[in-house]
């Protein structure tokens, strides 16, 4: 098994329609006509297909923000592109980012589980769209849980927001696994405070605490900041933190990949230039 990890693919176009002035989406249309299609190069995230065949990669997971407004032609553009990972027998995971319920309507209306799976295992008794939360077992000893901590938000703000309701979920999916196998946690917001407030993860210290409480969540794989990072948290009784940036990103972009030992996680770190190529590897003891 191995494991890759792409963030934050911004499938979008550009959308003309005097409907977006009734929601925040026309903010969107703006920075993706003048921002956005300038700054990513999808034919990056077709060139990771056959990347991840010669990898050797089985599972793919992607932290959110498929989207830029949550169009469903944008989720229609996602789709396509994780049908291609599927036909080349990878299995895909996903979990939405703000960008996913960008405005009231597609919040309220879920419309991103309408194209992608609200449960990663159908034994679960938990599901994204419902609980907020899901999880599957992806070898002996080792679990992938997601969570959704995603909100439509005012005009300005691109928070996230650990409730009451997602603290109590993940609460009592950690206590379903044994404490002596390993989590993988996905969420498309950072727990720790981030340096610009309207965009940081509300209650992200209680995200934090209850980290703390669960030693078995060895890693954090998150988006949202558009900075690729690798941080080894636990001296601080953290997991570890993987943050692929925003992939197709033009300076910014990357792909973690990860293989899973006995007892040591490998991460590779891979950026574009003119083809996937290393640019770092770690080693983590567990």
């Amino acid at each position: 098994m191995r494991i890759a990890h792409i963030s934050d693919l911004h499938f979008g176009s550009a959308s003309f329609s005097p409907m977006q002035f009734l929601s925040k989406r026309w903010l969107g249309n703006f920075n993706y006509f003048f921002h956005r299609k300038k700054e990513f190069l999808y034919n990056r995230l077709i060139d990771l297909i056959n990347f991840f065949k010669e990898q050797g990669i089985t599972h793919v997971i992607i932290t959110g923000d498929l989207s830029v407004t949550s169009r469903k032609k944008e989720f229609k553009m996602a789709k396509r592109y994780i049908d291609l990972l599927k036909k080349e027998g990878l299995s895909v995971f996903t979990i939405p980012g703000n960008h996913d319920h960008y405005t009231k309507r597609s919040d309220r209306k879920k419309h991103f589980y309408r194209f992608f799976d609200t449960h990663y295992d159908k034994d679960c008794p938990f599901n994204l769209k419902q609980h907020k939360v899901t999880y599957t077992r992806l070898k002996e000893g080792l679990w992938l849980m997601g969570i959704d901590t995603t909100v439509a938000t005012s005009l300005i703000s691109s928070q996230g927001h650990f409730t009451p309701e997602v603290e109590e979920n993940l609460t009592k999916a950690l206590k379903e696994i044994p404490k002596h196998e390993k989590v993988i946690l996905l969420n498309h917001f950072p727990f720790f405070y981030n340096d610009v407030p309207k965009k940081h993860l509300v209650r992200g210290s209680l995200l934090k605490n209850l980290l703390q409480k669960h030693p078995n969540v060895q890693l954090y794989l998150h988006g949202h900041t558009h900075r690729q990072t690798v941080a080894d948290l636990r001296g601080s009784d953290l997991p570890i933190i993987s943050d692929s940036g925003s992939t197709p990103h033009i300076k910014n972009g990357a792909c973690h990949l990860f293989d899973f030992g006995d007892n040591t996680i490998k991460l590779d770190v891979y950026r574009y230039e003119g083809e996937w190529k290393e640019s770092e590897s770690h080693t983590f003891e567990t």
